[in-house]
């Protein structure tokens, strides 16, 4: 019975949450990001420290907490309710700045693991490996842009609307996934420029982005390794679209 109230609960939230982006309604006002049209190089926003985006306005973005979603996770506490986000379009990128509170530090050195090839499942399982945790956070937008176009389900997207994932974890760095629907998630193979700092209870990290043009509508996660975060198990916003 626990079980099954359980799945009733997490459906119900996942629908709420995605409801709009199904119908292809547009996003709520307050859900919008403002880019900056920066003259500097990407290299000096994406490795210029905090000084580099001093002058760059920051966005304060809620962010939910997933449901449970095995029978195993442990009840988890809202601990990260906001993060800070940053846009900035450098010729034909646009480098995203994520800062979120996090008072502890999860990340450490793994043996790297040469020519990682793309994964080939359907559906993707939970992972086995339940004894590490990183800390990580990812930028969600579609892989079809365009005018007009509908903003995939926040599940992932699905078979008729993909999502495109640049995902940045402490431990492994960055690698760009792709996905159409819950389950779904696979590594494509490839990575993206990235850099991360932590201090005094603060992560900041820039991705570098492909040069989404106005209109595009991105989501943010992260996951919070202290809270034994993984797989769908994390931090989530809703859609935000950019000015």
């Amino acid at each position: 019975m626990r079980t099954r109230q359980l799945v009733i609960v997490a459906s119900a939230c996942f629908l709420l949450s995605t409801t709009w982006a199904q119908t292809g309604a547009k996003p709520a006002a307050g859900q919008s990001l403002s880019v900056a049209a920066s003259s500097a190089s990407a290299d000096s926003l994406l490795n210029g420290g905090l000084a580099a985006w001093s002058q760059i306005a920051v966005k304060h973005v809620a962010l939910n907490r997933t449901p449970p979603l095995y029978d195993t996770d442990e009840p988890a506490t809202l601990e990260i309710s906001i993060i800070d986000v940053r846009l900035a379009r450098v010729r034909k990128s646009l480098l995203v700045q994520l800062s979120w509170r996090d008072p502890t530090h999860d990340a450490t050195i793994l043996a790297e693991v040469p020519n990682t090839p793309p994964e080939t499942r359907f559906r993707k399982v939970q992972t086995e490996a339940d004894d590490r945790f990183f800390d990580a956070a990812a930028v969600m937008f579609p892989a079809k842009i365009g005018s007009g176009a509908i903003a995939p389900s926040l599940q992932m997207g699905d078979a008729e609307h993909p999502v495109e994932i640049y995902y940045w974890n402490a431990t492994r760095g960055s690698m760009v996934m792709q996905a159409q629907g819950r389950g779904t998630t696979r590594r494509t193979g490839q990575n993206f420029p990235a850099n991360s700092t932590y201090q005094n209870g603060q992560w900041n990290v820039i991705f570098e982005l492909p040069d989404l043009p106005a209109g595009t509508t991105v989501a943010f996660a992260v996951w919070n390794g202290s809270q034994k975060d993984r797989d769908g198990r994390k931090y989530f916003s809703v859609w935000q679209v950019l000015e």
